[in-house]
């Protein structure tokens, strides 16, 4: 595992656009400037401020979303954020059921406390969060009164999953019970995590052939350190920042490895997929549609825009484009990929695509100068329309595009409003009508949807 051999612009930003939300030129820049060691390991310092929302942040969930989204915005940290969308897909927690706004921005702040630092710590953290002893009902786990919903997603969709890469079951319903034995009695209490010891069971289990009067801790010991998971997280990581792959690849060796080696490091592992060769093969280019969340975020960022207010309509628009940040659709979390990029998911991004572009004034939830994306107004008189159209483009992040595609951008920024054939004059009506028009078209077409 090396880092590439050649560090350019275009595998600084293949990098910052899989670790963060977008690169942005100046960051592309910044990148190739410090190098890839200094580049990967300021990725990796973590972002340990939880942050407070407005209080009324917290009266509607999507006055929650769009702070969220300020701050993926606007972070230092980028990776920390996006790492953050990886886990909180994992852990899937929702408030449909939750109910609380409160606890669920807590446990969105926990799991960001925990993102970066090892796979026990933030399962023990998680095990013991109120929204998720809530979520999968282990708060009225009792001795007596069993309940096995949080033990079976612990350990098919937290760890171990159900097969191995052999296709062997990873645990039985056996260990399902006596997992749910051990983690009677954690519970809550005014919102705050609380071991009932009352409620526990004291009689000795067996979880995955390791029997003695186990608890909670002792089977995230056992589950952490089981081969299965060693090996299904690093692939889950690798698919995400990645390509997806599946636990037969090879890639999981290498990975599983270093899982071991590191104790279940996420940073060593992330340093490790960053390095891996399969991460700079062609295989990744452009590889990942982008979600959602990654679309807007991403796109706010890259045009250097801000969200007014509560912004409302921030929130509103992740609903209607399928991701509701803080409410995943059930414990499987959001299916990635394709279905992000179904025809009414297209629809949506198109339309999105449009109300952004088309932001004017602090009425609009987002704005944005799109005189910026241009660069100084001395250099606009110069500008044929195909630098015009080459330069969002290179703002938007798109590389490369498709020949049919290049000559619809090219004929929409020459043509008046009737659609025909016009004498370009690059002025502020111009970047006013016809830059905010190829923002709105290069962020939909079919380039523009994958990372």
């Amino acid at each position: 595992m090396s880092p590439p051999v050649a560090w350019t612009p275009l595998k600084a930003a293949h990098l910052l656009r899989r670790a963060g939300f977008a690169p942005t030129p100046p960051e592309v820049a910044k990148a190739v400037n410090a190098g890839f060691e200094k580049t990967v390991a300021d990725l990796l310092k973590p972002d340990l401020k939880p942050g407070k929302p407005p209080k009324k942040g917290l009266e509607e969930v999507t006055y929650l979303q769009a702070w969220w989204v300020k701050r993926m915005i606007t972070t230092q940290h980028p990776l920390t954020e996006k790492l953050l969308l990886f886990w909180h897909n994992h852990f899937a927690t929702a408030n449909s059921k939750v109910e609380n706004l409160e606890a669920m921005h807590n446990h969105i702040a926990t799991l960001r406390t925990y993102a970066l630092t090892d796979m026990r710590s933030l399962l023990l953290a998680v095990s013991m969060d109120p929204a998720m002893l809530k979520w999968l009902d282990n708060k009225s786990n009792y001795v007596g009164n069993i309940n096995e919903n949080y033990a079976r997603e612990l350990m098919e969709l937290f760890t171990t999953g159900v097969l191995d890469e052999s296709g062997t079951a990873n645990y039985t319903e056996t260990d399902v019970t006596e997992v749910a034995r051990a983690f009677t009695g954690w519970s809550t209490h005014d919102g705050e995590f609380l071991f009932k010891a009352d409620k526990h069971d004291e009689g000795d289990k067996t979880v995955k052939g390791v029997t003695g009067n186990l608890d909670g801790t002792d089977v995230i010991d056992i589950l952490v350190n089981d081969p299965a998971t060693a090996r299904r997280i690093p692939m889950k990581l690798f698919s995400y920042f990645a390509y997806p792959i599946t636990l037969q690849d090879p890639i999981c060796d290498d990975l599983q490895a270093v899982y071991v080696a590191s104790n279940g490091s996420i940073p060593a592992i992330l340093d490790a997929i960053f390095r891996h060769d399969g991460f700079w093969s062609p295989q990744a280019e452009r590889a990942i549609v982008k979600a959602p969340v990654q679309y807007l975020v991403g796109s706010l960022r890259m045009l250097n825009g801000k969200v007014h207010g509560k912004g409302w309509d921030v929130g509103q628009t992740l609903q209607r484009l399928g991701q509701a940040l803080y409410n995943p659709p059930s414990v499987f979390g959001w299916k990635e990929g394709l279905p992000w990029v179904g025809t009414s998911g297209l629809l949506e991004r198109a339309k999105t695509a449009e109300w952004i572009a088309d932001a004017r004034g602090k009425k609009h939830p987002v704005h944005y100068d799109p005189k910026k994306v241009l660069g100084p107004a001395k250099q606009w008189k110069d500008m044929t329309a195909a630098n015009v159209v080459a330069r969002v483009l290179q703002a938007l992040d798109v590389q490369t595009v498709s020949a049919p595609t290049s000559a619809a951008l090219l004929a929409y920024a020459q043509a008046d409003s009737e659609g025909n054939p016009m004498t370009v004059v690059v002025d502020k009506d111009y970047v006013d009508v016809k830059v905010r028009g190829l923002i709105a078209l290069v962020m939909s077409i079919p380039e523009y949807m994958m990372a």
